[in-house]
């Protein structure tokens, strides 16, 4: 994994590798929401270093909206089942 840090933020992310394709997976996030979306080119360029094809997250619906503006599309979405 990989820790990408600002300083009011930071992401984590893990290299994937399927039998087809190798991703980038962003598992965590967490800070200032203009400092992590300013990382968005030099994570997408460090990927392409790597290999990946493409890069990958699940998050809150709140992230649909700043995302977009960067070409990201939602790909399915998770649900809960909280229980006492």
């Amino acid at each position: 994994m990989q820790l990408w840090p600002t300083p009011k933020g930071c992401i984590v992310t893990e290299i994937v590798v399927y039998p087809r394709k190798k991703l980038l997976n962003i598992f965590l996030g967490g800070g200032e929401l203009e400092q992590i979306l300013d990382m968005h080119n030099d994570v997408i360029e460090w990927a392409k270093a790597q290999g990946c094809a493409a890069l990958t997250m699940t998050g809150r619906f709140g992230w649909k909206k700043p995302l977009a503006k960067h070409g990201w599309k939602p790909m399915h979405s998770s649900y809960v089942k909280e229980f006492e």
